[in-house]
């Protein structure tokens, strides 16, 4: 049996999917009953109902548990104790991998986001826990969120400047990765950066979209404080937007850029390009 915790999230779900398409008992952690049906559905075998800040809730979900695919809360400002929680209930669970999905490049440590993340990721390496890291680029999924105005109004519109290039990385190829780290031999004490094929800026998508879809698309930079604005109008408590913030105003100045060696190794297979990833969710 695998514990899969944040299950419900986008990224929880591509990896549950990617889980079960390998044949592995899964898991999940959830917060709510109600999310339980549709993961179910997806392939789920089990679930626990908890709190990630509750270190009863992380006992009771690893206990039975083989192996951990560990995906935090999203800019958490307690990882570094959630996953040291995860540890030692690993630990005394016998827990045999344990599966740490953090971001490419955490040693950014002006950006908190990536700095806890390191932070974290030392406490695993020390923990003595079998584990592996996965590192991950920023990914093509981002588009999906602004998909109906760049369909629609032909404006694709970022946090940051439109000729920083990044490396953005299709999550269903992280997540098909993630489930070959678990499912295959080989990958204890292992870190591993995973980024897309292709440097390309906001500009450089805006012209594959345009292609794509066959209307013309502009590339537009969303200033900090529209951004900030519009992430605490969703619900988002301050720390969060503010990490946003600082993470957005950090890529404004030096993008995100990767190499997809190694993705490309785990996959046994070219990982998907921008253009192949626009053409699918355009089919859809």
């Amino acid at each position: 049996m695998l514990l899969l915790t944040g299950a419900n999230g986008r990224t929880g779900r591509a990896v549950l999917n990617a889980l079960i398409a390998r044949n592995v008992q899964v898991r999940v952690f959830i917060r709510k009953e109600e999310q339980w049906s549709s993961l179910q559905a997806l392939g789920a075998s089990e679930y626990v109902i908890g709190d990630m800040l509750d270190t009863e809730s992380i006992n009771k979900a690893i206990n039975g548990c083989d192996r951990v695919v560990h995906i935090g809360p999203p800019m958490h400002a307690q990882e570094v104790k959630i996953v040291d929680d995860f540890i030692r209930a690993a630990k005394q669970h016998n827990v045999q991998h344990f599966v740490y999905y953090a971001v490419m490049h955490p040693l950014r440590r002006d950006v908190r986001h990536h700095a806890l993340k390191l932070d974290a990721e030392e406490h695993i390496i020390d923990s003595g826990l079998p584990y592996t890291i996965i590192e991950p680029c920023r990914y093509m999924q981002h588009l999906e969120m602004i998909w109906p105005i760049v369909n629609e109004q032909g404006i694709h519109a970022m946090p940051f400047n439109v000729d920083v290039q990044f490396n953005v990385v299709d999550l269903f190829d992280l997540a098909e990765a993630t489930a070959k780290v678990v499912a295959e031999p080989g990958h204890f004490y292992a870190t591993y950066e995973l980024a897309g094929p292709e440097s390309l800026s906001q500009t450089d998508m805006a012209a594959i979209i345009s292609d794509v879809i066959q209307k013309p698309v502009t590339a537009k930079a969303v200033p900090l404080d529209e951004m900030a604005a519009k992430a605490a109008a969703k619900g988002m408590n301050e720390d969060r937007v503010e990490q946003m913030r600082i993470m957005n105003g950090h890529y404004d100045h030096y993008g995100f850029l990767g190499n997809a060696n190694v993705l490309r190794w785990l996959l046994g297979r070219e990982p998907t390009a921008f253009r192949q990833y626009v053409q699918r969710i355009a089919a859809n």
